[in-house]
């Protein structure tokens, strides 16, 4: 993220649980080959094209020099066959794998919007944990609910909460029924969320900032797949990937001098309060506050979408739906 026109290189996250940043012990290289792309070796490995350009400074529109090595966000995907059953979406199979539909969907050579034709065979992470979950507190269905909304809310898997409940993902949800959710949902308490968990500071900052919490989610995952510890080559950091600048800034001019705990709580929060005023900056655009928080409010202001913008942008509001 920028701050006026300071320019950020934070790597995105390559879109899975475990992603690795550039600062990462044991980084993985990759020497270019003759014909190489970065779209191939993203594809390869199970990132995405801005993620890999962006940990190795480079444009992603610019052409690969043979010889040349580049580092990775991760290892490759060891990866093992999954039959597709009727009803399955790739958000629902990537939940249940744990990875992001991004990352599944790229593995596969399909689009986040693909219908699913049941009996496909498609490759999903070999290193999966089981969807198999405990039972913990119970929720009563309300109008408009639907599953996916109500595994956001309780910060939980989309597929553990249909599992443990032996719904189908394509099931409607009758007003009044009681749900079981997983043991680790988040409960509410007095209309607040916990906020022991990524999931949990999510949810309750964007309600407290008034910000669609399947933005600040989708945002969030792109940025850094949930992960606090991840560390970009500009320095920026956790989960929102804020640079020191942007921290400052939100503490000093949006906080008005208010201190806030550099954990993973506090990263939510100065993320959705800067991404609250891009909002407002922006005259309530998702697409223009999101450009500005990839490349910079003055940047975009001065030079419009950078190289690069459009495809983050576009990444995030289609993950913004399977949230």
């Amino acid at each position: 993220m920028f701050v006026g026109g300071f320019v950020r290189c934070a790597a995105v996250v390559a879109l899975l649980g475990l992603a690795v940043g550039a600062t990462s012990a044991g980084a993985a290289r990759y020497r270019v080959r003759p014909g190489d792309s970065l779209t191939g070796i993203a594809h390869t490995y199970g990132t995405s094209v801005t993620a890999l350009a962006r940990l190795n400074g480079l444009s992603p529109s610019g052409v690969l020099l043979a010889g040349s090595t580049l580092t990775l966000p991760g290892p490759k995907l060891a990866l093992r066959s999954y039959r597709v059953q009727s009803g399955d979406t790739l958000t629902a199979i990537a939940a249940r794998f744990g990875c992001s539909p991004a990352v599944l969907a790229r593995t596969n050579g399909m689009s986040l919007a693909q219908t699913l034709l049941s009996g496909a065979v498609i490759r999903v992470p070999a290193h999966a944990a089981s969807a198999t979950q405990t039972a913990g507190a119970t929720y009563t269905v309300q109008q408009g609910d639907s599953l996916s909304s109500i595994a956001l809310g309780h910060g939980v898997s989309l597929g553990a909460l249909a599992d443990l409940n032996r719904l189908a993902l394509s099931d409607v949800l009758p007003v009044g029924r009681r749900l079981v959710l997983p043991a680790n949902a988040i409960t509410s308490t007095l209309g607040t969320f916990s906020r022991s968990t990524v999931r949990g500071s999510l949810v309750f900052w964007a309600n407290h900032y008034g910000v669609d919490v399947h933005l600040v989610t989708a945002l969030a995952w792109m940025e850094s797949g949930f992960n606090n510890e991840m560390v970009s080559t500009a320095a920026a950091v956790g989960v929102m990937q804020i640079t020191p600048a942007t921290w400052d800034y939100v503490e000093q001019v949006l906080l008005l001098g208010r201190s806030v705990p550099r954990d993973a709580d506090g990263n939510v929060r100065i993320g959705v309060a800067y991404l609250h005023h891009l909002l407002h900056l922006f005259g309530g655009s998702e697409r223009q506050a999101l450009a500005a928080y990839y490349q910079g409010a003055r940047a975009l202001q001065d030079a419009g979408f950078l190289p690069g913008t459009k495809q983050y942008v576009d990444d995030i509001l289609a993950l913004k739906t399977r949230f």
